[in-house]
């Protein structure tokens, strides 16, 4: 369950009785994410949309998408 709130998506796990807030970036992820991307992918799109340098876009895009593995939002293919 999910809904969008000032250009941040608000997530509930239902059965953990959890919620998770995405910023405006971490948003637009999880839209690329409806389709499997490596985290160059993921870097290639980003790069060519916001103003951050590759060697930081894939630090952290690598972090959000562990921290979205441990909390089981995403799986690992």
């Amino acid at each position: 369950m999910g809904g969008l709130l000032d250009d941040e998506l608000v997530m509930m796990d239902i059965e953990k009785g959890k919620y998770f807030s995405l910023n405006k970036v971490a948003t637009h992820i999880w839209d690329l994410l409806k389709k499997p991307h490596t985290i160059p992918e993921l870097c290639e799109l980003l790069l060519s949309e916001y103003d951050v340098d590759p060697e930081t876009c894939k630090k952290e895009v690598t972090v959000l998408l562990n921290e979205m593995d441990k909390l089981g939002l995403v799986t690992k293919q």
